[in-house]
């Protein structure tokens, strides 16, 4: 090893024939080393074959690298839990964190996700030394036997209402309730023992009287407005005291009672129809230039031909649509008032053009609900073949016990000079 202006510092030589291992180190004189270049040579049989430099600086009181904080949150996880490694690091000028990690900034904060136990170990580097800080954060393995509760049946005797509580997890269960409601109101609980793996118990909620009274018991007939039906749900494991490997199947609900089914064709005449030209007044006639709306029979390709369709055609224009707005009237003046959505409830229709309609249009159907003169409209179905009915179905249980007025809706992007969109037994269905 030589300085700069060349005085030789020591040398080390070994003598092998087969691979091997040189190392030196060198006794700093009393003085220090002088500040400077220094160059290390390797030779092999008295040929240079590689050299290196490097510097020597005077001491100029360079603070060691400090670190402030390391810390994991949290620092115990199952398999798949995220953990956040936060640090802050002062007077460094390179900081790593080893494995994985590598270069980050003197402060700030990483997400990871260990597999297994693991030790993070924190460097922070300058010209004066190094420190190190080092955390482990412990994985432990994932749970997978648990327990999973259902409700295979249940049924009314007089007015008792049972049920079956089945645990089809591979862990015993432990001791919990299971809750009754109707209409959404819980109004009974059953305390339900530890199950086995597979085991299948029929239970009753006891304390509760199920005695409906039904307007069509008594002779009266129900407003398609509104519904007699009562909904029951009975859920395991109501008080969700077990943990489980599924707690999303636990209910199971019925509806009992006389059910509703709105044929929204028979609303037609007084539903509320605009379109992108201004309101309609019905009767609309076929040759107007705003717009046509009929409850007539849809002659459809191949040839088919369907009774009592809702045949709607935008006005004859580029980017047009038409809509109606359907509700019940009611009072004096008559209004149209809003529908209560019943549980378990869905729209139900098909769609799709007349023969009549260019093989080149794009026309867009539309379902929406109206609340309060708000309107949502449920992603739409585009039929861009005339020789095909599409089904188009909206699942309404989201929106059980509000009041609401339904609304149809037609898009063309080109003009229809021929032919209309035809809604086909567009009905309000409640399910068992």
């Amino acid at each position: 090893m030589a300085a700069k202006d060349n005085p030789l510092l020591g040398d080390e030589t070994i003598v092998r024939d087969s691979d091997g291992f040189l190392g030196f180190t060198l006794q700093a004189p009393v003085s220090g080393f002088i500040s400077g270049v220094y160059r290390v040579e390797l030779s092999v049989d008295g040929k240079q074959q590689a050299s290196g430099t490097f510097h020597i600086e005077k001491d100029v009181l360079i603070p060691f690298p400090q670190i402030n904080s390391f810390s994991a949150s949290p620092s115990n996880i199952t398999v798949g839990q995220p953990v956040t490694l936060n640090w802050k690091v002062s007077n460094a000028n390179r900081i790593t964190i080893e494995p994985s990690v590598g270069s980050v900034m003197p402060a700030g904060s990483k997400n990871i996700t260990p597999a297994a136990d693991a030790t993070y170990t924190l460097y922070a580097l300058n010209r004066r030394g190094s420190s190190s800080n080092a955390l482990t954060i412990n994985v432990s393995p994932a749970i997978t036997t648990r327990p999973d509760l259902v409700i295979t049946e249940f049924w009314s005797s007089g007015n008792v209402i049972s049920y079956r509580i089945k645990n089809i997890g591979d862990a015993p269960s432990c001791s919990c309730e299971s809750y009754l409601y109707r209409n959404d109101m819980l109004e009974s609980r059953d305390y339900v023992p530890s199950l086995a793996p597979g085991e299948e118990r029929a239970e009753a909620f006891l304390r509760y009287h199920f005695s409906p009274r039904f307007s069509s018991v008594m002779g009266a007939v129900s407003s398609e407005a509104s519904s007699d039906a009562v909904t029951i749900r009975i859920c395991a494991n109501g008080d969700r005291s077990c943990p489980e490997s599924n707690g999303d199947n636990n209910c199971l609900e019925h509806n009992y009672g006389p059910l509703v089914s709105i044929n929204l064709a028979k609303y037609i005449s007084s539903a509320q129809w605009q379109s992108s030209t201004g309101k309609l007044k019905w009767p609309i006639f076929k040759d107007s230039r705003d717009g046509f709306v009929s409850l007539s029979s849809a002659q459809m390709d191949a040839g088919m031909n369907y009774t009592d369709a809702i045949s709607m055609c935008p006005p004859p224009v580029e980017k047009a649509w038409i809509q109606g707005t359907f509700g019940v009237l009611s009072g004096q003046p008559a209004t149209l008032q809003p529908f209560t959505i019943p549980h378990k409830c869905k729209f139900s229709a098909r769609v799709g053009v007349t023969r009549e309609v260019p093989a080149s249009a794009n026309v867009k159907f539309l379902f929406g609900i109206d609340k309060g003169g708000e309107i949502t409209y449920f992603p739409p179905l585009i039929s861009t073949s005339k020789g095909r009915l599409d089904p188009c179905e909206v699942d309404l249980s989201s929106f059980a016990g509000q009041q609401v007025r339904f609304v149809l809706r037609v898009e063309s992007a080109e003009p229809l000079q021929q032919g209309c969109a035809a809604w086909i037994e567009p009905v309000i269905i409640q399910e068992r």
